[in-house]
């Protein structure tokens, strides 16, 4: 199920820590995981997946299949085919862009319980990213075919397909409008928040716990440098905001970090 932060505090944890055995990435593994348990798991999460109606999901659920990630393997890729919607299930898919130049961005983390893939599945076009399972992961995944059937039938079951990409653009539209604009400390505080939720539901809500997310991750997602991720990261927990440890950051109080990255 979706790991959910406790009322006020979001742990980030930097070092590494062994991820479960995994086959070749995108392997079936079927008899080696119950998928009813593991669909049952990612209801009673919450995310997209319960809000569709019962046929709906029950077409998800035989059509789907078990997938396990390799650690540092691409669940889809840049410029890559479309592979269909993912929906994780333990682990977690860093969401990276490469810009022409060669940097990467991190532009989401998928927790479990969250679905990607949306884009693809709706436009038929090559991924315009990559999914990365940096430490390892298991997906409940649905080939492009099957998406096609299952969301395609008429307009109202096309919209529930529809509804997290539309939401995503509008985070978009508002990050342009008025994140572009923020003082760089006021952005590393918002990044702090916006990596533990799904990229494509609202700004509000529980924050995730993120792991593994590095002060140089952090540094790309906002276009900065790690020493000055670092120094900023120092500011915030001079302020209350934060708790730095080995390997670790605590958000002491996320309502408070968010005030403070909205200027208020």
């Amino acid at each position: 199920m979706r790991p959910r932060a406790s009322g006020h505090r979001l742990v980030l944890v930097w070092r590494y820590m062994a991820a479960s055995p995994a086959t070749v990435p995108g392997e079936t593994i079927g008899s080696m995981v119950n998928k009813a348990a593991v669909f049952e798991a990612m209801l009673r999460s919450g995310g997209w997946l319960a809000t569709l109606p019962e046929a709906v999901r029950q077409a998800v659920f035989k059509a789907s299949s078990v997938r396990t990630i390799a650690p540092g393997a691409a669940l889809f890729e840049q410029d890559g085919p479309p592979t269909g919607l993912h929906g994780v299930f333990s682990g977690d898919i860093r969401v990276v862009g490469h810009s022409r130049d060669g940097r990467a961005v991190i532009m989401g983390v998928i927790h479990p319980g969250e679905w990607v893939g949306y884009l693809s599945c709706l436009d038929g076009l090559p991924h315009a990213y990559s999914g990365i399972a940096r430490y390892g992961a298991r997906t409940l995944s649905l080939a492009p075919a099957d998406v096609a059937r299952i969301f395609e039938r008429d307009v109202a079951t096309y919209r529930l397909l529809l509804a997290p990409e539309l939401a995503a653009e509008r985070k978009l539209a508002q990050f342009i409008i008025e994140g572009m604009g923020l003082p760089l400390v006021q952005r590393v505080a918002a990044r702090l928040c916006d990596l533990g939720r799904w990229p494509y539901g609202e700004d509000a809500g529980p924050v995730s716990p993120l792991d593994h997310i590095s002060q140089e991750e952090l540094a790309m997602s906002v276009g900065a440098t790690r020493p000055r991720i670092n120094e900023i990261l120092r500011d915030l927990a001079s302020r209350g905001m934060v708790e730095l440890g080995y390997g670790r950051i605590v958000v002491r109080d996320v309502a408070a970090l968010e005030q403070f990255a909205r200027g208020e």
